[in-house]
C-alpha cells in the first residue's frame, strides 16, 4: 500500500540488495502501523534473543551476547563449536501467505489485519528493505524458529539478529543435528540457508554482523580490496556507478568506525 511513488535502488556492499525508499506519506503510516499495530501485538511473543529492530537491542545486542556466550563456552568447556547460519535472500524470500498466517494468530482486529495486509502485498515478492513495517515483519516471521531452536533442539546459547544466527554448543555432532533440523523447519518456511552456513571449533575468531569475537570490524580489509577491484571495473566499463558510490560508503563507514566501537567489547 503505497500512497505515492517510491525510489527502488540496488546496494552491493556489503552484499546485494534491493532498497524501497518511500515517500514522506508512506514513511508516516509505516511508522504508524508499525508504532499501534505491529509493536503492541507481536513484542510479547518474541524472545530476548531475537535482538533487531527493537528498542534497547541492534547491534550491540546482539554482539554482547555472542561475546557472553563466547566466554561462557569457554569457562564451561574444553571445547566448543559455533554454528553460523545466514537465510538466503531472507527479505525478498518472506512468503505472504505464510506471514499473514502467522499474524492472524497474534492480531485480532480485522480491520488492523486489513490494512497490515495491504502493506505485505503493495510488494509482488517478499518485503522491501528500508520501510519499518518490513523490519518488524521480519523479525517475528522467523519467532517460530526461535522458539524450535530454544524450546525443542533445547539450544541454550543462541542469538540472532534477523537472518543472521549463532548456537553454541559443545557437541559438534549435535550441531550437525541441528542444522539439518533448522534446514527442515526453514524448508516448510520456504526459507534456505545461504551455503556460507557452517560450523566452527571454538579455537576460530567467529564473525558475526561484521565484526570478530573481540568486537573488531572484520570486513576492513575485505571492503577495502572489493573497492579497488570495483574501481578497476568501473575504468574499464565493465560494472555501473552505483555500484562504486555502494562499495565507497561501506568502505568509508568501516574506515570511521575501526577506530572507535569494539572497547566496548574488548575490555569485557
Amino acid at each position: 500500500m503505497f500512497l505515492g511513488p517510491v525510489n527502488i535502488f540496488t546496494i552491493y556492499e556489503p552484499k546485494e540488495r534491493r532498497i524501497v525508499s518511500q515517500n514522506v506519506q508512506d514513511k508516516i503510516v509505516n511508522h504508524l502501523v508499525a508504532r499501534y499495530i505491529l509493536y503492541p501485538a507481536l513484542l510479547p511473543c518474541l524472545l530476548s534473543i531475537n535482538v533487531a529492530s527493537r528498542k534497547d537491542m541492534g547491534t550491540s545486542k546482539g554482539l554482547e551476547l555472542a561475546s557472553n556466550f563466547h566466554r561462557i563456552c569457554k569457562i564451561k568447556y574444553k571445547r566448543y563449536y559455533i554454528l553460523k547460519a545466514d537465510v538466503s535472500k531472507f527479505f525478498a524470500s518472506i512468503d505472504h501467505d505464510i506471514l499473514k498466517e502467522k499474524l492472524k494468530r497474534k492480531i485480532n482486529d480485522v480491520e488492523a489485519l486489513k490494512i497490515v495486509f495491504d502493506i505485505i502485498d503493495s510488494e509482488e515478492n517478499g518485503l522491501g528493505i528500508g520501510a519499518m513495517t518490513s523490519q518488524v515483519l521480519a523479525i517475528f516471521y522467523l519467532n517460530d524458529l526461535d522458539h524450535y531452536i530454544k524450546e525443542v533442539l533445547k539450544i541454550k546459547y543462541y542469538v540472532r539478529y534477523q537472518d543472521d544466527f549463532l548456537l553454541f554448543h559443545h557437541s559438534k555432532e549435535y550441531l550437525k543435528y541441528c542444522l539439518e533440523q533448522i534446514k527442515e523447519f526453514l524448508s516448510k518456511e520456504k526459507l534456505f540457508l545461504n551455503k556460507k552456513t557452517r560450523i566452527y571449533r571454538d579455537t576460530n575468531n567467529f564473525i558475526f554482523l561484521g565484526r570478530d569475537s573481540n568486537g573488531k570490524y572484520a570486513r576492513y580489509r575485505t571492503v577495502k580490496r572489493k573497492l579497488r577491484k570495483n574501481l578497476h571495473l568501473y575504468k574499464n566499463n565493465k560494472i555501473n556507478l552505483s555500484c562504486i558510490v555502494s562499495s565507497i560508503i561501506c568502505y568509508d563507514s568501516l574506515r570511521n568506525n575501526k577506530k572507535k566501537s569494539c572497547t566496548h567489547y574488548s575490555k569485557k
